[in-house]
């Protein structure tokens, strides 16, 4: 008899590891897992089990289409505050402090306290145009705007006054899709290969023509060394009043200072930013997505790396970013970084990378719970779903509906190279306040088939469809420990998938193996 000591895969998914000709000893990964973390959600113990769900942020559903969110530090009579915008069906609303509100504002008499209507008795809205149906939010003097191709609409959160940005001097531009705050410019991209920023401390002036001695004054620039054309930007991430990081999809740059005198400087000519979502700032380092994978980079330029080379899914390569829409953000509790891919489609497979563990978990959700934008907000990742609710990652389960996890520990080698083995005993633990978790035998003549007939197996469950021609035993643990079972099952190879819909974690099991006679 020989005893195998299985622990959760606390290197996470990572399906480019080849065949072992021996059982390996210490930490290993997984060939593929959906819905699991190393940090469990029971007492959130490096032990493995299933992840963290999502709860409703507000009970309210705000409207049929959430275009992007944004927070914001607000200040008013009442103090300071951390406001949640969101931009709903060509309107702004906010989120204080649990309550939805749709703020208008109203023509007021010179008086200040009389609100003017016009010969019907309706009142008079001050704003001038109203919020576009899309675009891309953000903020600054307490304004928020949304870039959009056609136009930059600013929303007053103290008045409620919604207003097209008309040019003071020079021209508005137009064309561009997203944009930064940065040194207190309002800075846009998106249509050309040419940066635009505006005058500092005024999103209204574009006069690029003004004196060069004046160091405020708005500018155009590219991201291009001397004498070269620069390419079009996909993104910007403004680090405070310091630093600027800028990209185009195969490239990645830097400015330091201001536009109008500082340094600008090429990190890499290689690597860029497939969008203007696909990034995240974590803990003084910048996360985002490039077409070759996962990079990180220090927030002054240093640093550059690709996350996980060896373990990065497969997935999260050459993404086409015109059906796949790739947003990101940190989770500051659990030290993880959130990828999410939405496309039109639905059933998308989603990414989390926990910086501790540097373990890659594939993710599922449900398709209304599919986010159309992400941001931090009071130290909280927030999902604006498809169905018009904003959740938070936290809770015991998805909004109410149970978290359907699966993980495989795996492939084990049964026998030898010419001789079968047999699973003659398996003895399982899970954590206290575990639910029930459903384990399954699925086998194969080499490790690597073992391997891909679970990950289809548990595809299969997914979709609905049958799976029991890959499954050679199954029974059930429960919380604590579990009595010996006796599976007897008989092959080369083979892998434990574990299943669950309930909160679950994960302490260890023994298996004990036999030999077979020659395999045929």
């Amino acid at each position: 008899m020989r005893t195998i000591e299985l622990h959760f895969p606390i290197e996470g998914v990572n399906r480019r590891m080849p065949e072992r000709p021996k059982q390996r000893r210490g930490s290993y990964p997984s060939p593929w897992a959906v819905n699991v973390c190393n940090e469990d959600n029971i007492e959130q113990r490096i032990r493995g089990g299933s992840r963290v769900g999502l709860t409703k942020f507000v009970a309210n559903d705000l409207g049929a289409t959430i275009s992007d969110i944004v927070s914001v530090n607000f200040s008013s009579l009442a103090g300071a505050t951390e406001v949640l915008f969101a931009l709903v069906d060509s309107s702004i609303k906010t989120v204080t402090g649990g309550v939805v509100a749709t703020p208008v504002g109203h023509l007021g008499a010179d008086a200040g306290s009389d609100i003017l209507t016009d010969a019907s008795g309706n009142q008079i809205l001050s704003g001038s145009v109203a919020s576009p149906a899309s675009g891309f939010l953000v903020a600054g003097q307490q304004l928020v705007m949304a870039i959009a191709a056609s136009s930059i609409t600013q929303f007053d959160a103290k008045t409620g006054k919604v207003d097209s940005i008309l040019a003071s001097a020079g021209t508005v531009p137009t064309g561009c899709t997203f944009g930064a705050i940065y040194r207190d410019r309002l800075i846009l991209a998106g249509s050309d290969n040419t940066i635009y920023s505006s005058k500092m401390g005024d999103y209204s002036n574009w006069d690029y023509g003004r004196d060069v001695s004046d160091a405020s004054r708005a500018i155009v620039w590219q991201l291009a060394l001397a004498s070269e054309v620069g390419l079009k930007p996909t993104a910007m991430i403004a680090i405070s009043d310091s630093s600027l990081i800028l990209a185009s999809k195969n490239s990645l740059w830097i400015l330091r200072g201001d536009p109008s005198g500082g340094q600008l400087q090429r990190i890499s000519d290689n690597i860029g930013i497939v969008s203007s979502k696909a990034w995240c700032v974590a803990d003084g380092a910048i996360f985002f997505l490039s077409d070759c994978g996962v990079y990180k980079v220090g927030a002054d330029g240093s640093g550059l790396a690709m996350v996980s080379e060896n373990a990065l899914p497969v997935e999260l390569k050459d993404v086409n970013t015109s059906t796949t829409t790739v947003m990101m953000e940190y989770e500051k509790d659990r030290k993880a970084v959130h990828v999410y891919l939405k496309t039109s489609g639905g059933n998308d497979t989603h990414w989390i990378y926990e910086l501790q563990t540097e373990a890659w978990w594939a993710v599922r959700l449900q398709n209304n719970h599919s986010p159309l934008a992400v941001c931090k907000h009071q130290g909280e990742v927030i999902l604006a779903g498809v169905d018009g609710y904003l959740r938070k990652v936290g809770g015991d389960d998805d909004d109410g509906t149970a978290i359907e996890s699966h993980v495989v520990i795996g492939a084990m080698r049964l026998g030898t190279i010419d001789k079968a083995g047999i699973a003659n005993m398996l003895h399982g633990v899970l954590g206290t306040g575990s639910g029930t978790v459903t384990w399954r035998m699925v086998v194969g003549e080499s490790a690597e088939e073992a391997s891909d007939n679970a990950k289809l197996a548990i595809e299969a469950f997914q979709a609905g469809g049958d799976y029991s021609g890959y499954v050679k035993h199954t029974d059930t643990w429960a919380a604590g420990r579990s009595l010996a079972q006796y599976p007897r099952v008989r092959s080369l190879w083979c892998c434990l998938w574990l299943q669950s819909t309930t909160k679950w974690a994960f302490e260890g099991a023994t298996m004990q193996t036999k030999q077979s006679g020659r395999y045929r």
